[in-house]
């Protein structure tokens, strides 16, 4: 038995190394960590303040590791008329979603978790689809008004954001000639699917936003109206694992942007060696984009669900039929199939 463990993992080495380490669950996990303190730290600085100060001193990155503690060791309430398996397996197995997701994403040539070939984006896009499933059940087993409220908000606006992101994306395969993710990196390297999809990109980014549930878009938790939505039952360790799905998802959709419209692990040559380059400019683009994100967070006061369902389905849809009836026009009419 133990000989055969043995040479599973000697047979599966490289394989596991990229599960365990990096682009898999430790770099999700240092992700996690970093994405928290910098919302924190990026946010108070941009209201004057000072954010967290006292456990690490002055950058406060042991606040993290302190909340963390104090939510591990929280006893977990299970509301009595809960569905219970469903209460506890829907916010425990959240993040397990995006994560999936992430493990298509090639952080550089040929180097991803899984360097599967083919209809790597439609396959990325119908994960990610299973998500708001999982929202939906947290609000709906927690058997209370406001988590109810806040998973069918999230119904709502997973309608009206998703759909538009994903005929956003439609442009950019037209645009690339191919539905694989490498190959469309590769055919940015003449120039980023940034310009040429410009109206393409601004329906992914404001669909995004809605994806990822920040404000404006917050508004399945919606902390002042519904206490905090579809979380609001959820304690200890259960709040942990719910607010850790949030931010693999924010992982998962901001890497998707950065491959899509932003040339992925593309960039000039640091260290000679081509994964660690990639890599290098994978997480350069990735920070970026993470404080575009919390920029527009800080900006905007949050809309309401019908403000929200309005924009999806008045102006993102219609924009992103759009991009693709223009891709269509510009790629092989003007440009001629080139």
């Amino acid at each position: 038995m133990f000989k055969d463990i043995m040479k599973f993992i000697e047979v599966n080495l490289p394989v596991l190394i990229k599960i365990l380490g990096f682009p898999g669950l430790t770099f999700i996990l240092i992700f996690l960590i970093f994405a928290v303190w910098y919302q924190r730290k990026y946010l108070a600085r941009l209201m004057t303040r000072m954010g967290p100060v006292h456990a690490g001193k002055v950058l406060g990155w042991l606040q993290l590791i302190a909340d963390a503690l104090k939510l591990l060791t929280k006893e977990i309430i299970i509301p009595r008329e809960s569905m219970r398996k469903i209460f506890v397996l829907s916010a425990g197995t959240l993040s397990v979603i995006p994560a999936t997701a992430i493990t298509l994403i090639p952080f550089a040539k040929d180097f991803a978790i899984f360097p599967i070939r083919g209809y790597t984006l439609p396959l990325f896009l119908a994960i990610m689809t299973l998500y708001p499933i999982f929202v939906v059940l947290m609000g709906w087993a927690a058997n209370n008004k406001f988590t109810i409220i806040g998973a069918f908000r999230s119904i709502y606006l997973d309608v009206a954001g998703e759909i538009p992101l994903i005929l956003s994306t439609i442009g950019v395969m037209i645009w690339a000639g191919t539905y694989d993710i490498q190959d469309i990196i590769e055919a940015q390297k003449s120039i980023w699917f940034v310009f040429p999809q410009l109206l393409g990109f601004i329906v992914f980014l404001v669909s995004f936003m809605a994806m990822i549930e920040k404000v404006p878009f917050d508004i399945p938790e919606a902390e002042a109206e519904l206490v905090f939505g579809y979380k609001t039952e959820f304690s200890g360790a259960l709040f942990l694992d719910s607010m850790l799905g949030d931010y693999v998802n924010l992982l998962a959709w901001s890497l998707l942007m950065i491959t899509l419209y932003f040339g992925g692990y593309l960039g000039p040559s640091i260290t000679g060696d081509p994964i660690i380059d990639g890599s290098i400019w994978t997480l350069i683009k990735l920070v970026i984009v993470v404080t575009m994100t919390f920029t527009i967070m800080i900006s905007y006061a949050r809309l309401r669900i019908d403000q929200a369902i309005r924009v999806g389905w008045n102006y993102l849809i219609p924009l992103a039929i759009l991009n693709i009836i223009l891709t269509i026009f510009v790629k092989y009419v003007i440009l001629g199939g080139g």
